[in-house]
């Protein structure tokens, strides 16, 4: 009898003993997450505070992360703020750069990530990280690009413009698919310094494709046209025009709230070069463009033309030449014209080495731009816009200035013949036969040749 009873607390014993290994072995067998489940707080130093971050992880995974507080350069932190959803979707921070002109503020984010803590255990050293720019002697670093899209572009054509904050002048233009009015083709936001700008320099002046970007980066991290980049990308991808408004933005605290979305609008995430632009012009421009859109439409058709300029063995010099015409097929008469060079967005690809300081910049927008025809190259442009919205010809310019050599301008303060012109005519030929063959302008003459 004790000896069954023995064997059966053997049997009892041996059972438990194979039930764990086999336990064990599943375990083992089973594939674990990278970090512990949870909803985790996690800090580190940026440039000149502790960054905290709350990160939800599921089933090993970081699905979310938010900033619950930090008091960096706010401009700076939006910039570096970029890398949440990288790290989502890379599941930790590992190969992530940071984001250039916020390098402090993303070795930040990227270090309090690193203490996560890991299903195995182990809490691996953290190594700061640069962010990743191409070798050059350039001193700014914020990368964007002011480049139009190659080619003929055709659509129906909107525009508002309107005074915002203290006097500057906000302009938007949206241009649909004629055959479907909720395909956005094209949307491009502009401002001009109000007139009164404590800067004479930027009194008036465009910041699309002026220096101004450049002394914005300088100042906080970030260049004002990349807002509108993001925002303009959006829309077109998206075909989206209105934005519902965030419930959680606190107009006491501006854009400075806790969460990444600081915006007034839901589902907006720009860098805050340009925030109040965005907010106070762009949106509500856009807005209106969109009513009108959904309501009476547009009479008015846009062409646009952008080429490389190419020298005699076929390589483009790093200029970029865009001509746009919004024409009334009403009265077959163009209502609105542009004309304008835009450089290379990289200095290196820039033929001219007397040219390449004014990279993502264009001859009209740019202030220090210098034409070789003795007069500013706005001033050009501007005649030439008069002078079409007055009925005149596309191609009888020779009234226009700079069309001309007018005598020495070294002794006589008259101006020489710029080869822009030459550009403008050759494209101005390509879209007008395009205008004449939809039936949307009348006849322009070419002059007599002499």
């Amino acid at each position: 009898m004790a000896m069954s009873k023995k064997f059966k607390k053997s049997l009892i014993v041996s059972t438990i003993g194979l039930a764990t290994l086999s336990a064990l072995g599943c375990a083992s067998q089973a594939t674990q997450g990278k970090y512990v489940d949870g909803v985790h707080q996690v800090q580190a130093k940026g440039k000149k505070s502790q960054i905290v971050l709350e990160v939800k992880v599921e089933h090993g995974e970081i699905v979310d992360i938010k900033t619950k507080s930090h008091k960096e350069t706010e401009s700076l932190y939006l910039n570096a703020e970029r890398l949440l959803p990288k790290i989502v979707k890379n599941n930790g921070h590992e190969g992530i750069d940071a984001v250039s002109g916020a390098t402090y503020s993303s070795n930040g984010i990227l270090r309090a990530v690193n203490d996560l803590p890991r299903s195995s255990g182990i809490q691996p050293k953290y190594v700061t990280v640069g962010s990743k720019e191409e070798q050059g002697g350039d001193d700014f670093k914020l990368k964007w690009s002011i480049q139009p899209k190659l080619g003929l572009l055709v659509g129906d054509y909107y525009y508002e413009e309107a005074r915002f904050r203290q006097g500057h002048m906000g302009s938007m233009t949206i241009v649909t698919n004629s055959q479907d009015k909720d395909d956005v083709i094209l949307a491009e936001f502009n401002e001009s310094g109000r007139p009164n700008y404590y800067t004479r320099l930027y009194q008036d002046v465009p910041k699309r494709m002026s220096e101004y970007n450049f002394t914005m980066g300088k100042k906080k991290g970030t260049a004002w046209v990349q807002s509108a980049l993001t925002m303009e990308k959006l829309m077109v991808e998206q075909n989206k025009l209105t934005f519902e408004p965030n419930p959680n933005h606190d107009p006491k605290l501006a854009n400075k709230l806790k969460e990444p979305n600081r915006l007034r609008y839901l589902g907006i995430d720009i860098v805050a070069g340009a925030s109040n632009s965005i907010q106070q012009s762009m949106i509500p421009l856009t807005a209106k463009i969109h009513h009108r859109i959904q309501g009476e439409g547009s009479t008015l058709k846009f062409y646009q033309l952008a080429e490389k300029v190419l020298d005699e063995k076929g390589q483009w010099t790093g200029v970029t030449a865009m001509l746009r015409l919004v024409v009334d097929p009403a009265s077959k008469q163009i209502v609105k014209a542009h004309f304008d060079e835009i450089f290379a967005d990289e200095k290196a690809q820039i033929q001219d080495a007397s040219l390449k300081k004014f990279y993502r910049q264009s001859k009209y927008d740019s202030i220090n731009y210098s034409e070789p025809a003795r007069i500013g190259f706005n001033v050009m442009i501007d005649a030439l816009n008069t002078h079409l919205q007055a009925g005149g010809s596309l191609f009888d310019i020779n009234d226009l200035p700079a069309t001309g050599d007018t005598g020495n301008y070294a002794a006589t303060g008259f101006t020489k013949r710029s080869s822009s012109w030459d550009l403008y005519l050759d494209q101005a030929e390509k879209l007008y036969n395009k205008m004449r063959l939809d039936g949307v302008i009348a006849e322009h003459k070419h002059p007599a040749s002499k």
